[in-house]
């Protein structure tokens, strides 16, 4: 059984509690506030550290979803 999960936008409260009593019954769907407060990534202060990049890959859902919460609200995530 596929699993759903609603983020959306510290924004949107009103959206969150609309979306929160709206699937409080569906066991399989979870709704949850976006926790993200800004870029985690934190650059070296020195210049002789090693300059690479540890994340090797690309992460497009990641950058999906953040367009997604700024411009509707909310991200629909399903999780199998």
């Amino acid at each position: 059984m596929g699993h759903h999960l609603f983020i959306v936008s510290r924004q949107q409260p009103d959206l969150y509690s609309y979306l929160t009593r709206e699937f409080s019954e569906e066991p399989d769907v979870r709704v949850i506030l976006d926790r993200r407060e800004g870029e985690r990534r934190r650059y070296p202060a020195r210049s002789d550290v090693v300059a690479g990049n540890r994340r090797q890959a690309d992460r497009r859902e990641k950058v999906e979803i953040g367009s997604r919460l700024s411009t509707l609200g909310y991200a629909f995530v399903r999780l199998d």
